[in-house]
């Protein structure tokens, strides 16, 4: 058992005097021997210059305290009966009667947003939640394609609301004006 203590205690010596003599990003010296200089074989060799600190990387902007805001507009509207088919919805491939507009959504609070959520209205009923996850940049915008699909030709009325959060973490939510969809 003391022998044991004793080897232990050499090798915890040896690791201590060992550890840290040189350290791993250090450069090496040059020496002044016969080892010749990279760019030049008989040229003196010249020590490492010591490197230059870079600058500090540019801080990311503070955040504005606003909140952002989101602003919607319709193009047109009315809108005039298309009855351009839309194929690539199966719902919409054999209902003659489409409308198509542009919304778009204008962030007017100075702070960028995310659009979660987007809930479409047609002719006053409520469809489905969606996630369009849309990022606008403070004061950007963005225009969205609206289209829709009717088994009637006549006059109908669409309206959409979107909701997210800033990149202040605050939630906003507007709802888009009411849309008039003209009989064909």
């Amino acid at each position: 058992m003391r022998t044991s203590l004793v080897i232990a205690s050499i090798v915890l010596a040896l690791v201590t005097i060992n550890c840290g003599a040189v350290a791993p990003t250090s450069p090496s010296p040059v020496s002044t021997g016969s080892v010749p200089s990279r760019s030049n074989n008989n040229a003196t060799p010249t020590p490492t210059p010591t490197p230059t600190p870079s600058p500090t990387p540019a801080q990311p902007p503070v955040p504005s305290s606003g909140a952002g805001a989101v602003q919607v507009t319709v193009s047109p509207n009315p809108v005039p009966f298309s009855g351009q088919p839309i194929t690539d919805i199966a719902s919409c491939a054999n209902r003659p009667n489409t409308w198509f507009y542009d919304q778009l959504l204008k962030e007017t609070g100075g702070v960028a947003v995310t659009v979660t959520r987007r809930v479409d209205t047609f002719d006053g009923a409520a469809g489905s939640a969606t996630n369009p996850n849309l990022r606008i940049a403070a004061n950007g915008s963005t225009s969205i394609r609206t289209r829709w699909c009717s088994v009637s030709s006549s006059g109908h009325t669409a309206q959409s609301s979107f909701s997210g959060t800033d990149a202040n973490g605050r939630t906003w939510s507007v709802t888009g004006p009411l849309v008039r969809l003209n009989a064909k």
